[in-house]
């Protein structure tokens, strides 16, 4: 018996014992860098918040008290920098060496596998070059004209919910039009998500979300055993279990229909005769001389419906609440749509090539995304020691790359937290300064898809829609955002004293959200 009790209580020195030993090159070797001080065996993880809001927020504080230069925490056992420096991220993103994702990514394998987000080596280069041609840009017309399809009937629904100059959450509303638009598109499915609002998979994608979020700064969630003692794992279970039946429901329907020989002709497919939907390339294709099996093509599908829906959902929902926060940018969008569309064809569907011609368009969700960037950080795992900048990094490090800080370095953007399209005109940041879709041989392979619905769902509203804020009186008057996301700690505690109930609280939930979401008024134009 006391032989069991002296072993419990000697348990915790242990483990710091451990770690220290373990640690001890790595701690001495990130000692240049700045960082807030660790405790034994939890790190720095105490500090981190118990949401992604409150770690979006530490990790700004952090930046903003080590001079927006990259700085080290750790969690656990486990050593992190957070990357912000341009230097870093070049180094880091045309690596062909440093490719390994960081471990938070292994908390989304058990729903996405080892997908094109989560695969490496032999296996990413062969998918990521059967991948390469679904996106080609003569599919990507083809894609246009589904997506001007789901903006039209977007509209409609619109104009119902926005009726008698109603408030509502544009962020849910998008969840449903990207969730149909991915997989008529990619996967050649109609599942008519916006018509069946009933279905609960829009939300779990969110829950998934906030789970690996805050999984990824927890000492012991992030460890998939200690995790099942957790009380949420039951919930997380049943959420892993919508999202999963939903990806093999999608692949059965397409597959049946290439049984039933209605695969061109089916509802909704728009590829008839002509390319190839990225499902029917999956299902066609071969890797090493044999056809992918049951599970390579599962998570191939799951990654591509997640990133294909939440980061243009992302990207959309800030879009239109930026719009109804600054009068005078979307007045200029307007403006240029009856340039290049004329007067009197405001009513019809914007072209490929006129949504090619839409340059302030571009700039506008440009700065957008510098904003709010529909994914606020990336991350590498270091399997050897990388030499950086003349900074040796340790092998068994995690690089958080901060594409959310970026945006609010003043040495790159001036006045970065006035929002102001034409800045991508004058100022032109350096190729690795703004990163949104991420660079390199790992950049988004889907980013000229998402740009493109961005922009075609956008241009459709502006047409159609005067885009208004909540209440009365919130527009920005002076051109600054409206959020308190990249101050400093002061300035955002003074800030919030003023701050609106409709003003948007964020989130870096694997993508940007806003947990009390983006609320907007639409009226309808003449």
């Amino acid at each position: 018996m006391w032989l069991v009790l002296y072993a419990f209580l000697a348990l915790p020195l242990l483990v710091w014992l451990y770690q220290e030993l373990t640690t001890f090159r790595r701690r001495r070797l990130l000692k240049k860098f700045h960082g807030p001080k660790r405790l034994a065996i939890v790190g720095n993880a105490h500090q981190m918040g118990k949401n992604p809001t409150e770690i979006l927020d530490q990790l700004f504080a952090w930046w903003y008290q080590y001079d927006k230069d990259n700085f080290s925490f750790w969690i656990g056992p486990k050593p992190n920098i957070m990357v912000t420096k341009p230097k870093y991220i070049e180094y880091i993103l045309t690596s062909q060496t440093l490719i390994k994702k960081a471990y938070n990514y292994a908390l989304t394998q058990p729903w996405l596998g080892l997908g094109l987000v989560n695969s490496m080596g032999s296996r990413w280069h062969k998918h990521r070059k059967m991948i390469t041609p679904s996106f080609h840009f003569n599919i990507l017309q083809d894609f246009h004209k589904v997506m001007d399809e789901y903006s039209t009937k977007f509209v409609q629904k619109l104009k119902n919910v926005s009726a008698g100059d109603s408030i509502f959450d544009i962020q849910d509303q998008v969840a449903y039009l990207t969730l149909d638009v991915i997989c008529n598109t990619a996967m050649g499915v109609s599942i008519n998500a916006m018509e069946n609002r009933t279905s609960d998979i829009a939300q779990a994608f969110r829950d998934i979300c906030e789970n690996v979020s805050v999984r990824s700064f927890s000492v012991w969630k992030r460890n998939q055993m200690l995790y099942r003692l957790a009380p949420d794992y039951p919930a997380y279970c049943k959420t892993l279990k919508t999202l999963r039946d939903f990806t093999h429901d999608v692949i059965e329907k397409r597959v049946k229909a290439h049984k039933d020989g209605t695969a061109s002709t089916s509802q909704g497919d728009e590829f008839s005769g002509k390319k190839m939907a990225f499902l029917d390339t999956l299902l066609s294709a071969t890797v090493d001389g044999r056809p992918l099996t049951s599970q390579e093509l599962y998570e191939e599908v799951s990654t591509f419906i997640f990133a294909g829906h939440d980061t243009t959902t992302s990207g959309i929902s800030f879009a239109m609440y930026l719009l109804s926060r600054h009068q005078d940018e979307q007045r200029k969008l307007f403006d240029e749509q009856r340039e290049v569309m004329g007067d009197s064809e405001m009513g019809r569907d914007a072209t490929y090539q006129e949504i090619a011609q839409m340059k302030y368009l571009d700039l506008f969700i440009k700065e957008a995304q510098r904003v709010y960037p529909s994914v606020p950080f990336i991350g590498r795992y270091t399997e050897k020691d990388h030499l950086i900048d003349g900074d040796l990094v340790p092998k068994g490090t995690t690089l958080n790359l901060a594409l959310i800080m970026l945006g609010y370095d003043d040495r790159v953007f001036k006045d970065p937290h006035k929002f102001r399209p034409e800045r991508f005109e004058l100022e032109k940041p350096g190729p690795f300064e703004y990163v949104p879709f991420s660079a390199g041989p790992r950049n988004c392979i889907g980013q000229k898809f998402a740009i493109l619905q961005i922009k075609t769902v956008v241009s459709k509203i502006v047409r159609n829609f005067e885009v208004l804020p909540a209440v009365d009186g919130l527009e920005s008057k002076d051109g600054y955002l409206n959020t308190t996301m990249g101050l400093p700690t002061a300035e955002k505690i003074k800030k919030e004293a003023y701050r609106h109930k409709y003003d948007p609280i964020l989130s870096s939930a694997i993508t940007l959200k806003s947990i009390n979401g983006l609320h907007i008024r639409l009226r309808e134009r003449n």
